[in-house]
């Protein structure tokens, strides 16, 4: 059996390697205090300071799930006074003749809220610039209202938001700063800059991390917008974090009391998540876009839901380590995965690479083949996708009551005792999770009883419950099926019956 400090490993290794390396790290500060001092120096009537937020600043920064992909590096623009400038002449009249004229930028383009810039030798990011002015307690920052081109100031706090979450880790960082002067590194951490914070990252942080990289997994494929968004996630973590020591307990305890928590902060029966450092006049909700759009709250829910069984519950559930790093890519990613147990165990990254890849039928062993090729199971109705992106897990009841997990193509198990089909995957919903059950052999011959069609869940959303009535070997396979497409399946999972 895996235990907790073993999983918590795997979960340090998995942060760090979705951690940005410290050489991008350095190249994004780099320039943006170039950026910031070139703005500063060509607007002498002005006093300005560029400064990080977001995830850069919170130490909570993940690698992109694709190459393709680039780093987003959240910046604010903040003018020391208004110097009678309204939103739209802030935004269009200063900042972005400065955007245009510096020599480093290939492309800019207009955002919402900001400006985003492309850098000439910076390929792996964009920085996304946010005219702001200081209003002492908080800033205003400018908003455009697409629908009728019009701009205005709205408040928010990023530099408030940045001590709010460094309080919240603020007791366990004192303890791994600490242990890091034990180690007699204090004179490189007496060095760090603010930004260079995520060198010694908490467990707070890398919870949120890996969080975040389930969320990108999970909506690879959102083209409605429906993506948890980080900031939310970051909110609700920091809320519910409890200076845990290790990742495994602090995922375990957000996970767990996630979802009571955004109930208990509904007001007049609305979806409310504070911005728990604003201090202008209205409160700040983070959560306003769910009210307005219910499907992206529910897209929340059902993400947390997920993330529970992948991250917590499935891991529990299996007891050894190919099994736990097949749960783990499915959820996280496969290359991810792939790397991290190829450092600690090569057998079992070949293991994991085996489970989630799917092999030509001339390779599949040969009883595979036989029950593939049973008359009467039906053909799949969709086209499908290749690899595996489902794991199924088999808890098995016998007649006094007690569960016990079974493995595929495990021991022949008695008859009249039932057995659970989980399915443990990661797409977003809505989604619908369909069965093909198939049995063989003479038994089920003689009783008229083969099967070979497609069924539903019957217990819960994502597990099908069979009896074990028939001698032979049978199977179930699984299909994920989202908008009349299937987006991934499971290897067959067989079980033999005495």
């Amino acid at each position: 059996m895996y235990s907790k400090e073993d999983i918590n490993a795997l979960y340090e290794k998995i942060a760090h390697s979705i951690d940005i390396s410290e050489k991008l790290f350095d190249q994004a500060e780099e320039y943006y205090k170039k950026l910031g001092a070139w703005m500063d120096e060509e607007t002498p009537n002005y006093r300005l300071t560029v400064y990080a937020q977001g995830s850069f600043a919170l130490g909570t920064v993940i690698k992109p799930i694709t190459e393709a992909d680039d780093y987003d590096l959240d910046l604010v623009c903040e003018f020391a006074d208004h110097y009678g400038l309204d939103a739209r002449s802030l935004k269009v009249g200063v900042i972005k003749p400065l955007l245009d004229n510096f020599d480093e930028v290939t492309k800019i383009e207009e955002k919402r809220r900001c400006w985003q810039v492309i850098y000439k030798n910076a390929s792996n990011f964009h920085m996304d610039i946010i005219p702001s002015v200081d209003e002492k307690t908080f800033i205003s920052i400018t908003d455009k209202n697409v629908e009728y081109s019009s701009y205005e100031f709205i408040g928010s706090n990023p530099k408030g938001y940045i001590n709010w979450f460094n309080g919240r880790k603020a007791i366990r960082y004192k303890a791994i700063r600490e242990a890091a002067k034990s180690e007699q590194i204090q004179k490189f951490m007496a060095e760090v800059e603010p930004l260079k914070e995520y060198k010694l990252k908490t467990p707070l942080q890398k919870a949120i991390q890996i969080l975040k990289r389930h969320r990108d997994i999970m909506f690879k494929d959102d083209t409605e917008h429906l993506a948890p968004i980080s900031i939310i996630i970051t909110t609700i973590a920091a809320q519910l974090y409890n200076n845990e020591d290790n990742i495994y307990d602090s995922l375990k305890n957000i996970l767990a009391n996630a979802k009571d928590y955004i109930d208990r902060c509904k007001r007049n029966d609305e979806f409310y998540v504070e911005n728990p450092s604003y201090t202008g006049d209205e409160n700040e909700n983070f959560a306003d876009k769910w009210n307005e759009y219910p499907e992206r709250a529910e897209a929340f829910i059902d993400w947390l839901e997920q993330a529970k069984t992948n991250l917590i519950s499935s891991i529990e559930m299996f007891d050894d380590k190919a099994e736990i790093g097949s749960v783990l890519g499915v959820s996280l990613g496969e290359n991810v995965v792939q790397r991290v147990f190829s450092e600690i165990d090569a057998k079992t990254a070949k293991s994991i690479l085996e489970e989630t890849q799917e092999k030509e039928l001339a390779f599949v062993p040969r009883k595979t083949q036989s029950l593939l090729s049973v008359p009467h199971r039906e053909k799949t109705p969709w086209t499908l996708p290749k690899g595996y992106r489902v794991l199924i897990k088999a808890t098995v009841t016998d007649g006094y009551g007690r569960k016990y997990p079974y493995k595929n193509d495990g021991e022949p198990l008695d008859k009249a005792v039932s057995i659970d089909f989980t399915a443990i995957f990661t797409v977003s919903m809505p989604n619908k999770v369909k069965w093909q059950v198939v049995n063989t052999g003479e038994d089920a011959r003689g009783k008229a009883c083969l099967r070979g069609g497609f069924e539903d869940s019957n217990v819960g959303r994502n597990t099908r419950s069979e009896g074990t009535e028939y001698t032979g070997s049978h199977y179930v396979q699984c299909f994920i099926i989202k908008k009349g497409q299937c987006v991934g399946k499971s290897n067959i999972f067989v079980v033999n019956i005495k």
